[in-house]
């Protein structure tokens, strides 16, 4: 039987505007997190034949319109694995990058031609497997310099078919979430809708993200230190 990992969010997110207060509340958040939080599931990886390999994936914030915003892509269809699926920029560890956090930045660079000083690292969250558990993939948190319009990034056509962000507080409206089952890790997590019908936001990516949501959404009166909530 799957666990329900599915702790209730509420309907509000904590910032809405991607200012340098909001900034550093999330970084603040993450932090303590990684220090105080226990990653939602503790994964096992499959050894023996071979090394589990390393990668690592961007959740980029932006500001679009003033709003705070995840970036998102949509892979192309007609690459041979998870095609036309939402995901976050990144990919396998090259032997030439110096950390999960360069990885991540050139990935998104190479996927959504985002320039590196660009985008300002502000934390990272427990790594997480692919669907095979032979891959394990760091996600970095990161914000993406100035206005964004996603429309116009030089995406990788032979990657990536667009580029979109949904506004933060999208993923605390109840209508936009619902429990689906991760049979890989024997859990329930959300899926989330994204801003196209038919097109969800799950597997992974989603997983990701929830555990993103739930480290940045501690009581209205954190301070330093303060421990995050658990499941």
């Amino acid at each position: 039987m799957s666990a329900l990992l599915f702790k209730e969010l509420g309907t509000a997110a904590p910032v809405s505007r991607l200012d340098t207060a909001s900034i550093e509340l999330i970084r603040r958040r993450l932090a303590n997190a990684s220090q105080r939080q226990r990653p939602l599931v503790n994964f096992k990886y499959r050894t023996g034949e071979a090394e589990v390999k390393e990668a690592a994936v961007l959740l980029a914030l932006c500001s679009v319109n003033r709003q705070l915003c995840v970036l998102f892509e949509e892979r192309n269809n007609k690459l041979s694995s998870h095609s036309g699926e939402v995901c976050f920029a990144g990919g396998k560890v090259d032997p030439t990058d110096r950390s999960y956090e360069d990885a991540a930045l050139r990935e998104t660079y190479e996927e959504l031609g985002i320039a590196r000083e660009d985008v300002r690292i502000i934390g990272s969250l427990p790594p997480v497997p692919n669907v095979s558990y032979t891959i394990r993939v760091h996600p970095v948190v990161g914000v993406v310099a100035g206005e964004l319009d996603p429309r116009m990034l030089r995406v990788n056509r032979s990657e990536v078919h667009r580029a979109f962000a949904l506004p933060l507080a999208h993923f605390f409206e109840p209508t936009n979430r619902e429990a689906q089952s991760f049979r890989s890790m024997g859990v329930h997590i959300p899926s989330y809708a994204s801003d196209k019908k038919g097109l969800r936001i799950w597997g992974m990516t989603a997983f990701v993200l929830y555990e993103f949501l739930l480290r940045i959404c501690q009581p209205k009166n954190d301070t330093p230190g303060l421990e995050a909530p658990r499941l």
